[in-house]
C-alpha cells in the first residue's frame, strides 16, 4: 500500500481564531484514525470532517466521518507564527489484527502557514571591526602592545598540591595538553582574592595566574584557553584582573520533554565551563517524561520515561507512533554529577511537582490518584490529569522517598521542587482536599499548594538541603524565606520577592529564556509567548538595579532551556549558541564593564572557538 500523503493549510479567521485543513490522500481502504502532535488545545465543537476521541497534552487522535478526506479543526483564541507551530507526528491507526495494531506512518506532501517571511532581515549585530577577547568581559583587561609569550601545545603548569583533575577537565576544552611539572610555563600562585576571583599576567617570560584555589585558578585557565584558541601558540602579553558579579551563574536543561544523551550533557557542561557558568541545573521530570532512576519506584522509568502509542503516555511533541524515550540510571547521575565537579560546576536536581506531573501520575495512578477527586482544570500545556493531590499518603510516601534517593545522589545543598504552574480548577472538586482545608482553616485553595511545598521543605531542611523552586512556590504562603525563588515572569517578580526577604535567581523569560525564538521569522525554530529576544536584548538586560534596596538577595542568573522544540542536538546547539554567550557576561560583567559593540567585535573570535568544537550555532546576521 501506498503511503499516505498529508497536505496541511493554516487559515485566521475572526483575527483571533486559527482553523487547521487537514486534506488526506492514498488512504487505506480499512477505517482509519489519524494520530498527530499539535501545540495548542482544539475545540472539539469545530471539527468537521471527523470527531476529536481524544486529546492530552499535545497528542490528538480524530476519527473521520464516513468517506471523509478533509478534516478542519479550530484553535480559539491563539497564534501561528512559525513553523515549529505546526502540527507534526502524523500517523493512521487501523482495527488491530491478529499480529497486534496496526500502525501506517503518514508523510506531509507540503504545508502552508499562510504567512511570508521578512522581506529583509535586519542587521543583529553592530557594525564594528572584529577583534579577539574574552567572554565574559573580565573587569580589567589591559594589552600590552607588542609583547608576546610562545606557548608550547603541550605545555607545563607548576603549582600547589595534586592539579591532575584541573589540568585534565581543562584539556578537553583546547587542544593545549597541560601537565604539571616544575619546569613551566604556566605558574599558579596562592593570592588573597575573593572565591573565584584571578589574575592572568601574559609575560615574554611566561603565564601567571593567582588566586586564592582551585574556581581562580580555573577561570583563569579557562580565559588562558580562550586567548589560545584565538591567537595559536604567539599569545599577545595581557594582564587581566577579574571576579563574577554574581555567584550563581545557572544554565538549565529540560530533559523531560526530550531526553538528551549524556554525551550531549558532559559536551553541554564543557561549554558551560568554558563560559565560567557555576551551576546546572537539571530539570528531570516533566509531564511528558520521567528522567530519573528511583529504586523505591521502578515504574517511574519503567512506565513514566517512555511514551509512544499504546503506552500509558502518548505521543507527544514531535510526536510518532513508535516507543520514545530514556531515563537516567543513579550510576549515570553520580557520573555526571563528578563530571561537572571535576568542571567546577555543580548539579542543582529539579523534581517538578506539584503540577507537571502526568508521567509520574500514569505511572504511579494506585499512589497518586484519589478515586473521588472529580476537579476539572486544563494545564497550560493541555494536561487535566497532571496535578499531585496535597491530602493523599501516596503523596507523601512517593515525595519523601523520591527526594531521600535525590538527596543521596546530588551533594548539591540546592535541590529544586518547582512550583510553577499549577492550573486553575485543580483540588476543587476533591473531598480529601476539601475536608483538608476545613481542618486547617484554609480559605484559598493555593494554600493547598503551599501545604506541599512547605512539607517538602522542611523535609529537605532537616537532610540539610535548601529547597528552590519557580516564583509561584510563593503562592498559598507557606514556603519559608530560606527557599530561593526562581523569578522566570519578569524581573519585577524577582525583585518583588527579593524585596519580601526571599534569595532570588533571575530568570526573566522575555530576555534570558533560550528556547524562544530570536526573532519573527516563520522559519525560526522557537516559542514566543514571552516575545522574540535578539543578541542585543539579551546582552543589555540588567537583573539588578544598582540602586535596588535588596541586592544582596538577588544571588544570581538562570537561562532556562526548555525542550519542547529541542529534540536533536543540532537544535540545542542552535538554540544555545551564541545567546549563551550573552548570558554569561550578564552573569559574570559588571554593566559599567558590558559594551556591545565591543561585544559584537569579539563574537567572531568565540564563534571560531565554537567552530573548532563543531558546535552548530545560529549564526547572527550582519
Amino acid at each position: 500500500m501506498s503511503t499516505p500523503l498529508i497536505t496541511i493549510a493554516v487559515e485566521r479567521r475572526d483575527d483571533e481564531d486559527i482553523w487547521i485543513l487537514l486534506t488526506l490522500d492514498r488512504l487505506p481502504s480499512e477505517p482509519w484514525q489519524l494520530h498527530f502532535c499539535l501545540g495548542r488545545q482544539v475545540d472539539a465543537s469545530s471539527l468537521q470532517g471527523g470527531e476529536l476521541i481524544h486529546q492530552s497534552g499535545t497528542y490528538k487522535v480524530i476519527a473521520p466521518h464516513a468517506g471523509s478526506r478533509q478534516l478542519a479543526l479550530c484553535c480559539r483564541k491563539t497564534a501561528f507564527k512559525h513553523l515549529t507551530d505546526m502540527p507534526q507526528g502524523f500517523f493512521l491507526s487501523l482495527p488491530e489484527s491478529q499480529d497486534g495494531p496496526q500502525i501506517i506512518p503518514v508523510t506531509v506532501a507540503s504545508q502552508e502557514l499562510g504567512l511570508e517571511s521578512p522581506a529583509a532581515t535586519q542587521p543583529e549585530l553592530a557594525e564594528v571591526d572584529s577583534e579577539h577577547g574574552i567572554v565574559p568581559q573580565p573587569r580589567r583587561l589591559v594589552r600590552v602592545e607588542g609583547s608576546y609569550f610562545r606557548l608550547a601545545e603541550r605545555a607545563h603548569v607548576k603549582g600547589p598540591g595534586n592539579l591532575t583533575v584541573l589540568l585534565g577537565h581543562f584539556n578537553e576544552l583546547t587542544s593545549l595538553a597541560l601537565e604539571q611539572d616544575h619546569d613551566a610555563e604556566i605558574t599558579l600562585l596562592h593570592a588573597s582574592l575573593a572565591d573565584e576571583a584571578y589574575r592572568l599576567h601574559i609575560t615574554p617570560q611566561g603565564v601567571e595566574i593567582a588566586a586564592a584555589g582551585t574556581a581562580g585558578w580555573r577561570h583563569g585557565l579557562v580565559s588562558l584557553a580562550q586567548w589560545y584558541l584565538q591567537h595559536g601558540e604567539s599569545l599577545p602579553c595581557i594582564e587581566i584582573e577579574d571576579e563574577p558579579r554574581f555567584n550563581l551563574r545557572v544554565i538549565h536543561l529540560d530533559c523531560g520533554r526530550h531526553f538528551q544523551s549524556m554525551a550531549s550533557l558532559k559536551r553541554l557542561l564543557k561549554q558551560m565551563s568554558l563560559y565560567k557558568f557555576n551551576r546546572f541545573h537539571w530539570h528531570l521530570t516533566d509531564d511528558e517524561g520521567w528522567r530519573l532512576e528511583i529504586k523505591a519506584f521502578p515504574a517511574l522509568t519503567e512506565v513514566g520515561a517512555w511514551r509512544g502509542h499504546g503506552l500509558a503516555v502518548g505521543p507527544q511533541l514531535s510526536g510518532g507512533a513508535a516507543r520514545y524515550g530514556g531515563f537516567y540510571s543513579q550510576a549515570e547521575a553520580r557520573d555526571l554529577v563528578q563530571y561537572a565537579a571535576n568542571l567546577g560546576i555543580e548539579v542543582i536536581p529539579e523534581i517538578d511537582i506539584p503540577g507537571h506531573c502526568h508521567a509520574a501520575i500514569k505511572a504511579l495512578p494506585d499512589l497518586l490518584v484519589e478515586p473521588g477527586d472529580h476537579s476539572r482544570y486544563l494545564s497550560v500545556q493541555f494536561f487535566d490529569d497532571n496535578v499531585l493531590n496535597p491530602t493523599l499518603p501516596g503523596t507523601y510516601q512517593f515525595l519523601n522517598q523520591v527526594m531521600d534517593e535525590v538527596c543521596e545522589l546530588f551533594p548539591s545543598t540546592l535541590v529544586h521542587m518547582g512550583g510553577d504552574e499549577v492550573p486553575h480548577g485543580v483540588w476543587t472538586d476533591s473531598p480529601a482536599c476539601q475536608a483538608l482545608m476545613q481542618q486547617q482553616g484554609y480559605r484559598d485553595i493555593r494554600e493547598l499548594q503551599g501545604h506541599l511545598l512547605r512539607h517538602c521543605q522542611d523535609y529537605l531542611a532537616a537532610k540539610g538541603r535548601q529547597m528552590v523552586g519557580w516564583e509561584e512556590v510563593l503562592q498559598g504562603d507557606k514556603v519559608g524565606k530560606e527557599a530561593i525563588i526562581c523569578a522566570w515572569t519578569s524581573f519585577q517578580a524577582g525583585l518583588d520577592a527579593a524585596s519580601q526577604g526571599y534569595p532570588v535567581l533571575m530568570a526573566a523569560a522575555q530576555y534570558l529564556y533560550l528556547d524562544l525564538a530570536c526573532n519573527d521569522n516563520i522559519d525560526e525554530p522557537g516559542l514566543y509567548w514571552a516575545g522574540t529576544p535578539n543578541l542585543e536584548q539579551v546582552y543589555s538586560c540588567d537583573p539588578a538595579p544598582a540602586d535596588f534596596h535588596a541586592n544582596d538577595n538577588i544571588l544570581g542568573v538562570l537561562s532556562p532551556l526548555w525542550s519542547e522544540l529541542v529534540h536533536t542536538r543540532d537544535r540545542l546547539d542552535y538554540m544555545l549558541f551564541p545567546r549563551m554567550l550573552a548570558t554569561a557576561e550578564v552573569a559574570w560583567s559588571l554593566p559599567s564593564d558590558k559594551d556591545w559593540a565591543h561585544f559584537c567585535a569579539r563574537l567572531p573570535g568565540q564563534l571560531a572557538i565554537l567552530d573548532q568544537q563543531q558546535v552548530r550555532y545560529r549564526t547572527p546576521q550582519r
